[in-house]
């Protein structure tokens, strides 16, 4: 078996060869190679060559995982037919520094020791497949979208500010000054002064759906305002508006992507009441193969939803914290699913009950149901299941 080693970087990659066997390998150091075209065909004609060297067509390449650096060239690889690994970091600094006291950290060394790695760990070798590309790319999207939709209450925000300035009055008459009636009388009036003059069907026209108003009542309102009709807060007000608007249409594109990607991938996740596209994409995005983890308390662990225990000697901490490590976005549409579940489904409803009357508080309770549907996403995704509350 021939183990390859890469170590990635943004312009170039370091790669070292050897085949465990013999212990024979293809250089006496890691060699550079360009993040181009030029360097991948480098890459292949020198592992073809080993191949042909030791006449070992059996072929294992590690790399580890780095940010968006390893995408061009693991494309590469999969084009090829290569059995591609990919490495926590975490994995392989623990293994160079178990390996002396004081262990040299370069990019020449690095590559040897994911070599390395991979022969000391080859029962634990998990080959990089579509499927895993695929969630790859549902993770990248789901991400986006998550930054996005904090833009978008940053951009409600600014709205809101902008309306209480102007026709602070005006939101007494909405229940959600977001929704289309309110919006499209701010984007046509701008100010109470506007408003004040402005004819009675044609501001009716406008509101329709849930509204507390009548358009005689939203005009009197303008007409007795308190707010700052001024040019530039009219300004700012429809450029915020403007703003708003893009960053919601972005979100529908990225929605429609993800759902794409979660039909194909995670459907049966969308059984768990209060478990939407978006939730599911966060979700399955995150933990990518489940396959990664031995159990469902590994992936409560990666979701940073464990509790840390501290204890020393008589020693016993009361007050237990949640750890946070781990994936943040995860803990997040965990999170938000915890907060619906227990409202709509029968078990988590007895089990937050049961909590509640141990006079737990309410977000330690959603903590443990957090906890609970971790085993239960763990459960779903290794069986590829339904969800059932009877289950």
């Amino acid at each position: 078996m021939i183990y390859v080693g890469i170590d990635i970087a943004s312009e170039k990659h370091d790669f070292f060869m050897i085949q465990a066997e013999t212990g024979i390998t293809f250089s006496k150091s890691s060699i550079t190679i360009k993040n181009s075209d030029d360097g991948y065909k480098k890459l292949h004609e020198s592992i073809s060559a080993f191949c042909g060297v030791t006449g070992d067509s059996q072929i294992r390449i590690g790399l580890e995982s780095t940010g968006i650096y390893h995408t061009n060239i693991i494309n590469f690889l999969l084009s090829q037919n290569y059995q591609v690994m990919m490495i926590n970091p975490i994995l392989t600094n623990m293994a160079r520094k178990a390996s002396k006291i004081h262990c040299p950290k370069n990019d020449n060394l690095d590559s040897q020791t994911i070599c390395k790695y991979m022969i000391d760990n080859s029962y634990k070798f998990s080959p990089y497949t579509l499927s895993l590309y695929h969630n790859e790319a549902l993770k990248s999207l789901s991400r986006k979208r998550f930054y996005i939709a904090q833009d978008l209450r940053k951009a409600k925000l600014a709205v809101n500010s902008l309306v209480q300035q102007i026709f602070p009055e005006f939101k007494s008459f909405f229940s959600n000054i977001y929704g289309d009636s309110a919006i499209a009388i701010l984007k046509e009036y701008r100010t109470p002064k506007n408003l004040a003059k402005a004819h009675t069907k044609k501001v009716a026209s406008f509101i329709h759906g849930r509204c507390k108003c009548t358009a005689e009542q939203l005009i009197a309102a303008a007409k007795a305002s308190v707010g700052i009709s001024e040019p530039h807060l009219a300004f700012q007000l429809t450029d915020a508006i403007e703003e708003m608007e893009h960053i919601q249409k972005r979100i529908k594109s990225y929605d429609a992507q993800i759902k794409e990607y979660v039909d194909l991938l995670c459907p049966n996740l969308l059984s768990i009441p209060g478990v939407g596209y978006t939730t599911a994409g966060l979700i399955a995005g995150e933990i990518r193969d489940i396959g990664r983890f031995h159990s469902a308390e590994s992936l409560i662990s990666y979701s940073g939803v464990d509790v840390t225990v501290y204890e020393s000697g008589k020693y016993k901490a009361k007050h237990l914290m949640m750890s946070k490590k781990g994936s943040k976005y995860l803990r997040y549409a965990l999170f938000q699913v915890a907060r619906i579940i227990w409202q709509h489904d029968p078990v988590f409803q007895a089990y937050y009950n049961k909590k509640k009357a141990e006079g737990k508080h309410y977000y330690v309770i959603l903590g443990h149901i957090q906890k609970k549907l971790c085993r239960v996403i763990y459960s779903i995704l290794k069986s590829g299941s339904l969800y059932s509350s009877a289950s």
